[in-house]
């Protein structure tokens, strides 16, 4: 679920009007470079799961569609590859990441 970062550091303007500005609040500290971290990972994984979805649907279209057409096919087919091996790394990386949280004591995705 992709997250609000305005919403989630309570980002905005003050009493008067004037921006809040983020150096010199609790988000310069390890802790606050954690939680905006976490964020951006957290909303990587879900623009990154779209495209999956995205270029899943392309490839096996293009499989579909171009059957007679062996060049298109091995495009398709290609795209499809393409589309596991991202699915792959994206899972390394997630597991990875966990590990690291296990290891060091800091949680970077909070879920």
């Amino acid at each position: 679920m992709p997250v609000d970062i305005e919403q989630e550091f309570n980002l905005g303007v003050d009493k008067f009007g004037r921006p809040i500005p983020i150096s010199g609040t609790p988000y310069t500290s390890p802790e606050g470079l954690f939680a905006i971290l976490s964020v951006v990972v957290k909303n990587v994984f879900v623009i990154a799961g779209i495209v999956l979805f995205i270029l899943i649907i392309v490839g096996g279209l293009g499989m579909i569609l171009n059957a007679g057409n062996a060049e298109k096919q091995q495009k398709s087919n290609n795209v499809l590859g393409s589309a596991v091996t991202g699915f792959v790394i994206m899972f390394i990386s997630y597991w990875i990441i966990k590990i690291i949280e296990v290891i060091t004591g800091v949680e970077i995705i909070s879920l």
